[in-house]
This record gives structure tokens, sequence and C-alpha cells, in this order.
């Protein structure tokens, strides 16, 4: 600092080095030449004016150590002169500044230090010399003033030291996310622009026209479709436009951090949001993958507009609602969903028109121009995307929750493990049992398509550990552990059919049918509902008739966008009575509560959308699994969509296509919203995911690590 501060820091360089010590302000009063009237002794090892006393030193001495011009003048104000209470401020300033405005820390490595300049020495200099130069100041008002200089001084620097920092961590961020992008484009993959790309080496994509096109981003898992989603991201990574906007689905969830792929899909996504806005639509989103990719999907769609706190920075404020986008941005701007079948059943894709298999499955391999009849089925399926013509329509979705009052729910779920083939089944204490293990992603909570409980979800859990690569082989698979069931011994896991299920829609009983004690579920297989009307690519469901009505009347179908749930219930000559794969459904609406009583060491399968997972207690109590509806979600419907299959997909009336969140009351709509929000944060892994700790009160047999 100029003038007399700067002065007292020549006379004495040790002054400045006492002063950044702890307790160090004493001894840079000392070294630069001020003293108060009388001394004494501390325990710290400081010196304190007469009449204090060492009753509190973490108060009185310490106190005195912070602020040596203040104990001076305390001490006997009137004892000196003007000059050498101006002094006593001058040396006091000289102790004091040095430690309020040095960085915490000090300068970190790779940043320079802080310049004179940003904190406006200039104007300080100008404000203490004024000070010193008035005689007419006592010597407590030159403290005072000066300790509003430094107090000024320390607040500017602070403000301006964080537009540094933050400047700083700005363009760190902006490097790594342009690293990232730069990876995005690579290409990667290993079917890359070769003569082993599906769509052939130089396959193009519709040129997208800004002003005349929606925007549209995609998520697509490379996996999928014998590894066709690798060959369309490869693409798409080659044209303008797409290889910004069409991302790989794992990378994406991979990259959570600071800088990563999430990051520049935020990124992508805000722009996309503000293209639509100016043409008044709203951006779209291809989900590319199997039926449990569109779930997921939206589960990225939800992490990626999560606040954070401690990144408001980067745009991760709270608007009020835990996400980045207010509620008016959520209902007009959330993506609609355009379903790209890579999938086996893909009755996802199919529902909504945009086919049974990926584009240009059927035309591969029937002569020398297969891939340019290839490559013409995909920019024709992208054109209906990007298409503004192409109609929006809502659609119900369906989650598990906790039952009515309660915060958590109260079952576990964990995998079914074992060996490969056709009988997962080991041999223990003299019987074939099950094995168990952990859970992995994802977790319990969108329910799109379907959710059931018995033979369909132990068949998709035993699918799970003997996936194949090809959709035809997965279709076998499926039909081979189908027949492993039929013809195998209930393990010692599982009740007798349904035995110990019970469900309730609305508080209302529907199964076991016609029991007035909660018995009957052993003769049946599989009870569950249907949101969309195709199931495994194959059943249907309508609603209950008589037998003349099923086989001559139209009857409603399974629809997406009424509200309702279309329950069935499955025994084995199901497929006898109906005739054949059409479901007997009834639409119900509110929650559906399924409730499990078997007692330790038992539990039930369920599935939804395609995964499975075995829910049990872990004492052995009985537990409910809950699923109502808790979003609206807008889609877009393909050229192919049927509503003979699907049913008509107008609104109701009074009904616009919007994203909500559902309930039939605000709170059950705040409920749905915080457990939306808890599922992206990653809470309800460790509520629902079950420890081997779980799995061994409960009875179950772990598989070994």
């Amino acid at each position: 600092l100029g003038g007399g501060a700067r002065g007292a820091g020549r006379r004495s360089e040790d002054a400045q080095k006492h002063a950044a010590a702890p307790g160090g302000a004493r001894q840079a009063q000392a070294a630069s030449g001020a003293r108060p009237a009388v001394m004494g002794n501390g325990s710290c090892g400081c010196q304190y004016p007469a009449g204090e006393t060492e009753a509190d030193p973490n108060t009185k001495v310490n106190e005195w150590c912070r602020d040596p011009a203040a104990a001076a003048v305390s001490a006997d104000p009137s004892s000196r002169t003007l000059s050498r209470e101006q002094d006593d401020a001058t040396a006091a300033t000289a102790g004091v500044f040095a430690p309020q405005l040095a960085p915490a820390g000090g300068a970190q490595e790779g940043q320079e230090g802080v310049d004179d300049s940003v904190i406006n020495i200039e104007v300080l200099e100008q404000a203490y010399s004024e000070t010193l130069a008035d005689k007419q100041l006592s010597a407590r008002t030159v403290q005072e003033r000066t300790h509003k200089i430094l107090t000024e001084a320390k607040k500017e620097w602070e403000q301006e030291n964080q537009v540094i920092q933050r400047s700083t961590r700005a363009t760190a961020w902006q490097k790594e996310l342009d690293q990232t992008r730069k990876l995005m484009r690579e290409d990667t993959g290993g079917l890359t622009r070769t003569q082993g790309n599906r769509y052939g080496p130089d396959a193009t994509l519709p040129p997208f026209e800004r002003g005349r096109h929606v925007p549209v981003l995609g998520l697509i898992n490379p996996m999928s479709g014998a590894m066709a989603g690798m060959d369309i991201l490869s693409v798409c990574k080659h044209q303008a436009y797409y290889q910004d906007r069409i991302f790989n689905i794992i990378d994406v969830i991979k990259g959570q951090r600071r800088g990563g792929m999430l990051d520049v899909f935020r990124q992508e996504l805000n722009k996309a949001k503000e293209e639509a806005r100016a043409l008044g639509t709203r951006p779209r989103l291809i989900s590319g993958g199997g039926d449990g990719t569109g779930s997921f999907a939206l589960f990225i769609v939800f992490l990626s507009l999560k606040a954070d706190p401690d990144r408001s920075e980067d745009g991760l404020g709270d608007t009020g609602n835990g996400f980045i986008w207010t509620d008016e941005e959520l209902a007009d701007c959330f993506p609609a969903l355009a379903q790209l079948p890579l999938g086996s059943a893909n009755d996802f894709g199919n529902t909504l028109g945009w086919g049974k298999k990926y584009p240009g499955d059927q035309l591969l391999g029937f002569g020398t121009n297969s891939r340019l009849s290839a490559e013409s089925a995909l920019q024709s399926w992208f054109s209906a995307v990007i298409n503004p013509a192409s109609q929006v329509v809502s659609f119900d979705l369906w989650g598990i929750m906790p039952s009515r009052g309660a915060e958590k729910c109260d079952f576990k779920v964990c995998e079914l493990g074992g060996p490969r083939g056709r009988d997962p089944k080991v041999v223990l204490d003299g019987q074939k049992q099950l094995l168990m293990k952990e859970a992995g992603t994802p977790v319990p909570m969108f329910a799109c398509l379907y959710f059931s409980a018995g033979f369909g979800a132990y068949m998709t859990s035993r699918f799970q550990i003997n996936r194949r690569k090809c959709p035809v082989h997965n279709k076998l698979e499926y039909v081979r552990q189908a027949a492993g069931i039929l013809t195998e011994a209930t393990p010692p896991q599982l009740s007798a059919g349904l035995d110990g299920v019970r469900i309730s829609c609305n508080g209302e009983q529907y199964f076991p049918p016609r029991s007035t004690d909660g018995t009957g579920g052993d003769r049946y297989r599989e009870v569950g509902f249907l949101n969309i009307n195709w199931q495994a690519g194959m059943a249907h469901g309508a609603d209950r008739a008589p037998l003349c009505g099923r086989l001559c009347a139209a009857r409603e179908p399974a629809k997406f966008n009424d509200g309702k749930m279309d329950m069935y219930r499955l025994k084995l000559t199901s497929a006898l009575k109906n005739p054949g794969l059409r479901y007997q459904t009834d639409k119900k609406g509110g929650t559906m509560s399924l409730t499990f009583e078997g007692g330790l060491g038992r539990g039930v399968f369920f599935q939804w959308d395609g995964e499975a997972r075995f829910a049990f207690s872990p004492d052995g109590a009985p537990f409910s699994i809950n699923v109502r509806k808790i979003l609206d979600v807008p889609v877009v419907l393909g050229p192919q969509y049927d509503p003979k299959v699907a049913g008509d997909p107008l609104p109701l009336p009074g009904r616009r296509v919007a994203f909500n969140f559902a309930g039939e009351s605000p709170q059950e709509r705040s409920e749905a919203r915080n457990r939306i929000l808890r599922y992206v944060r990653g809470e309800l892994s460790s509520e629902l995911n079950a420890s081997r700790e779980d799995m061994r009160a409960a009875g179950l047999r772990c598989e070994e690590l």
C-alpha cells in the first residue's frame, strides 16, 4: 500500500513477515516501531496492554494480537501525541493488510498472482494518504478509517478473485468440452467406414435444413441389433449436424464428469430447445435400442436436466423444481421420443409406427444393391423423424412408487444368477435351487410398455443370463427358457404359480379373481398390465368379452394415452380359451398394488419393459409393489402407425400434448417429481437393490463372486 503503509513496510521487512504468521500482528507492530503505553506478557507468547488480563486468552490476548492498533488506543488513547498515534495506525496497517489481502492458500500452481490493479491500489493509496495528512484526527478515528479501507480492499479483492477463478474454471471446462466433442466425432467402432458397415462405406443421411426440419438428438446403443447401432452411429459421425447430435448412449452414461459427454449432451439439448422454440415446436429424441432403451433414454434426459447447486456457474442452477428448466420449459420443450427399433421384440418401436426391425434389415443380403436399398431405408427413417408433419401425441408413463404415505418401498430386488444354459439352477442340499446376485442397472422405476409378475418375468430373468448378439438367436433363447420352465420342478424360492400374490387396482381386488380369502393364485401363471398393445412381438390386448364377442366383434385395444392400465391374468389354458395370443384385458385407473405373502426365503419375479428382477423381503414380511401413472411424455408417431392395433392416438378432449408430472392431486404430482429426482440422483439404488447380507438374511442362496 502507498504512503505511510508502504513506508512502514520499508522501515522493517520483518513487520510483513511477522504479520503473515499466526499471532504475529503484535510482532509486526514492534518491528515497525510502534508501542502501546504499558505492556504485559501473555501465555500465547505475545504482549498485551496494561489493565488487560489473561482470563480468556482466546478473546483478550489473541484479539489484541489480531488488532494491535485498537488495543493500543484502548489502553490509553490520551497518553501519546497525534503523530505517535498515527504511527501506531501506520504500523497496524503494515501488519494487518498483508494477511487480509493474501489469497487463501497462496497462488495455485499454474495460476498467476493477483496484480495490484485488482484492488484499485491508487484509490486506496489516496484514501490512506488523506487520512494520515489530517492532523486533527484522533488515533481511534485513524484506526477506524484504516480498518474501513482494508475491509473495502479485501472485499474488492475477493470479488475480483472470484471473477478470475470463475473465468479460469470456465476456460478449463470449455477445453474439456472441446476435447469431448472431438472424441465424439471420432469413428472408433470396429466396423467403421469399411466394407463391413451394412449401409455401405459412403452412406449418408438426409441433409438437415435449419429453420425447416425439427431439431433432433439421438441416444443409440451401439451393441443393439447385432451392432446395427454401431453402423448407424458410424454414418452419423461423418455428416454435419448429426455428428454433434447423435450420441452413443453408453458414452453418455459413462461420461458424467465435468466436461464429459453428459455435459455435451446437455448443451446440445439446450440448443435444440431454443431452435425448436423458434419454430413453434418441441425437439425430438431418437432412442435407439431394445424396448428398455426408451426408459433409459428418458432417464438420461432427466439426468441432464437435474439441477446441481455446486455447478450453478455452468448453467445447472435450480429453477425451483429441482431441474434447470422451469415447469413451463419442461411442458413445452421436453423432447418427443422416436423409437429406433434395434432390439429383439421391438414392441415400443412397432407400436409407435417406427417398424419391427431396424431400417434396411429385411433388404440386406439380397442382390448386389442391397446396401444401397438399406441406405435408402435409413434415409427415409431419419427423414420421417425430422419432418415437422410427423404427428406428436401424448404417452402415459407409469412408475414404481412407495405405498401411500411411505417414503420408501418395503421390498428389495436382486437378479437371477447361475450358469448359462437351459437350466440356471444348481444342486444344493439335495435339490435344485436358484442362485441370486446383486442387481445392476437399471433400478426399477419407469414402466413405459408393460409390467408383469410370474412366468414371463422368470423367463426374462433366465434369458438375461443367456443373452445373444443376434436378434433371431435371442428369440430362440426365449423359447428354450420357456420350455425349460414348463418342464422343470418349481424351485424352493418360488411359490406354485402365483400363490401368495394379491393385486388390487385403486383399492379394489383384481387378483386372484372371485376369491374372498386371497387364495386361488396358484392356478395362474402370470398377471400384469399392458400400456401398449404389443408384448414379446406377438401378443395383444383387447377388452374382456364373452366368447362370441371375442370371435366376432371388434374390441377396444390397449391404448397408451388413455390413462388406464389394461390389466390381464393368464393360465396355461388361456391361449385356448381366448383364443390365440390376444389377452382379455380390464381397463383400470389409479394405483395397481401387488402384495406378496410368501414368507422367508421366497419372493416373486417381476418385469417391466423387458427388464426382470426378483423381489423379496429380507425379514420375510409381506411387501407391496405399487405402480401408478407418474408422467405424460410426448412421442412421435412413425409412418407405419396402425390405429387398428394401437388404438386412436388422438388425445382425450381437453388434453393437450405436453409433458406433465401426473397424479390425482398436487401432492401426488409432487411425489412423482421427487421420486424421479431421487432416481436420477442415484438414491434409489441403495433403497431397492439388495446387498448380499440382505439376501442371506432372507435365506436366499448367493452366487459366488
